[in-house]
């Protein structure tokens, strides 16, 4: 017989056996997509529980609260919602990063997925992917594990010890939690070398994987690198352009800290029909410190909302004078190498020249098999080897002018190597020898779907046909969208231009050119503005071995930026990057010297007092 007490023990019991057995049938009613899920809970709150721990950038609150203090006026908010965007990582334009995170406040983002250079080639992979928290001054930022595990099973790895140290992504993440905290973050870097392909595809994977509506898609990259500011607002011109168009063809070419970072985006954001472009800041560094002359990174904003890319492009070019590399500048180029003549103007891995879509020279003499000298008895017999050509294309050149007096310096046999070799190069070129005018006088290059027409004629023996070439130009005109014509003419050592220099020019432009680019003097001539067209007399030497006066140891480099707008018509602006000589390698002149330089060429040019106040500050619009 059972006491009371043991009854009661009984009952407990009986009552946990049927608990268990509910519990135990309740389980074995769910399904195996229930129980994974429940399964995936637990095992997400482990994973969160042992993720490594990334830091921002910056441990202090102070320095971001004083980002977001007073940027009322910096705050655009967008009409749509924002779908990707393209912020610096760059902290002296922290307010404006404020801003732009600001500015999307409201809209209800799960995920970030933040796209950065790989600053320090770190890693094994070009693309590598984060799963770790990051410490923020406004609490933990969560990754976003379920998006990174889809990525994972697209054969990305993840890699966490290249993270520690890139700014790309530290440099953002303490924006991102206070101005949207509910969302998540995955963090990708990429290595500057990272193929267009694999970006494309990096861009197909985040369109299939994403919720679009609750995922923001960012580039965190910086313009350009290591330039002046003149040198850099010429090369961001062309940079927004590409973007805003999506012009995937010269995304690689553009002078950015990760071209791979703005082609993943971009891509994906065209995959996701959200192409619509607005630029919402830009600045540099130089403007901000005042020091314009010096090295700077300029940065560019953008939010990208749904609708088509625009249909208008920028063709970029930019032209040297008179390029001479025989005599002493071989001897130099022997001893030195031709990297010491272009090392002065291509700074850091070559920025200055980069990004052109069309860069030229005035080729004054020969390129012949094995740099032979056929003539030898004249006084000038100007010749190299083709190998020096080829490594003025690490340098971008792209395209050389013929139409000029040492052209002919090693006969007919000179003449047909140097067009032979160029061609092998893969290097057009336009111009016949002095004097003659046909079919060697043109070429046209296209660009971004426009056809560009490069023209060049000699009149220095005075055996110039006008009328011939007029008509060349005039047909031309008809084939392209927009023509550069070189003209190698006037008088050596003088910085004014002639009268007869001007009757050509003005019959040129009347024939269809849109910009005339003189050489010959030595000595850079001035400027006029012909019917809403630019005429540069003389860019004066570019490399040359006169050392005989300072006037001949100084050049002006022209860059031209075309944007063809969806109205047909045509914005034309001059950036205009005087340079001095010294060993015949080419500087930028400082601020002071450049002062000094355009106040001269103002004296030496034809233009209005409108156009003077503009080129002041050594630019040009048309």
């Amino acid at each position: 017989m059972f006491s009371l007490k043991n009854n009661k023990l009984l009952i407990v019991v009986l009552i946990l056996l049927v608990v268990q057995a509910g519990l135990v049938c309740y389980f074995l009613l769910l399904g195996a997509q229930n129980r994974e899920s429940l399964t995936s809970i637990f095992r997400s709150k482990i994973q969160f529980e042992n993720l490594t721990l990334h830091k921002s950038y910056f441990a202090s609150q102070s320095f971001f609260d004083e980002a977001y203090e007073n940027i009322e006026n910096l705050v655009k908010k967008p009409v749509d919602k924002v779908y990707g965007g393209i912020i610096p990582h760059h902290l002296m334009v922290k307010e404006n990063i404020a801003a732009f995170f600001e500015g999307i406040e409201d809209y209800d983002y799960d995920t970030v997925v933040l796209i950065g250079p790989n600053h320090f080639d770190a890693g094994q992979n070009d693309i590598i992917l984060s799963k770790a928290k990051w410490r923020t001054p406004y609490g933990e930022l969560m990754p976003d594990l379920v998006l990174t595990d889809k990525l994972i099973q697209e054969g990305y790895l993840v890699d966490e010890a290249p993270f520690y140290a890139e700014h790309s992504i530290s440099g953002l993440v303490s924006f991102i939690k206070k101005s949207l905290p509910k969302a998540n973050i995955v963090p990708i870097i990429l290595k500057v070398d990272t193929p267009a392909e694999d970006a494309f595809r990096l861009a197909e994977v985040l369109e299939q994987s994403v919720n679009q509506e609750k995922t923001l898609v960012l580039a965190s990259v910086d313009f350009s690198h290591y330039l002046t500011v003149p040198v850099a607002d010429f090369h961001d011109l062309k940079n927004r352009s590409v973007i805003e168009s999506f012009d995937f063809d010269r995304v690689y070419d553009l002078e950015i800290d990760s071209p791979a970072s703005i082609y993943a985006v971009l891509k994906y954001l065209e995959l996701s029909k959200k192409q619509n472009a607005e630029l919402i800041f830009a600045t540099n560094s130089g403007n901000l410190i005042n020091k314009t002359d010096e090295p700077t990174t300029s940065h560019s904003i953008y939010y990208f909302t749904e609708g088509l890319s625009t249909t208008e492009t920028l063709v970029s070019s930019l032209f040297f004078g008179d390029l001479m590399l025989d005599r002493h500048v071989g001897e130099v180029i022997d001893s030195k190498g031709i990297e010491y003549i272009f090392q002065g103007l291509a700074s850091e891995e070559n920025r200055f020249f980069w990004g052109q879509d069309i860069l030229s020279a005035n080729l004054e003499g020969t390129v012949t098999n094995n740099g032979d000298h056929y003539l030898p008895d004249i006084i000038y017999d100007f010749a190299w080897h083709p190998d020096l050509v080829k490594k003025t294309q690490q340098y971008n050149f792209n395209h050389f002018t013929l139409a000029n007096n040492h052209v002919t310096d090693q006969g007919q046999r000179g003449i047909e190597e140097t067009r032979l070799n160029l061609s092998d190069l893969d290097i057009s070129f336009s111009g016949c020898p002095d004097g003659e005018v046909g079919d060697c006088s043109f070429t046209i290059k296209e660009v971004a779907g426009k056809k560009i027409g490069l023209a060049a004629f000699s009149m220095v023996y005075h055996l110039f046909d006008q009328t011939q070439a007029q008509e060349i130009i005039a047909n031309l005109r008809e084939e392209t969208d927009f023509m550069i014509v070189n003209v190698h003419w006037g008088s050596e050592y003088t910085h004014q231009f002639s009268n007869v220099q001007q009757n050509v020019g003005h019959g040129l432009i009347d024939a269809g050119a849109d910009v005339i680019i003189g050489h010959h003097p030595h000595v850079v001539q001035g400027m006029e503005v012909y019917k809403n067209k630019a005429i540069f007399y003389s860019l004066g030497n570019f490399v040359f071995d006169q050392y005989f006066s300072l006037e001949t140891q100084e050049g002006l480099a022209v860059g031209i930026s075309t944007k063809f707008l969806e109205s047909d018509n045509k914005e034309v602006s001059f950036s205009l990057f005087p340079f001095r000589s010294i060993e015949n390698q080419p500087v930028l002149m400082n601020n002071i010297e450049q002062e000094i330089f355009f106040s001269n060429y103002l004296e030496w040019s034809d233009i209005s007092e409108n156009y003077k106040t503009q080129l002041k500050f050594g630019s040009l619009s048309l």
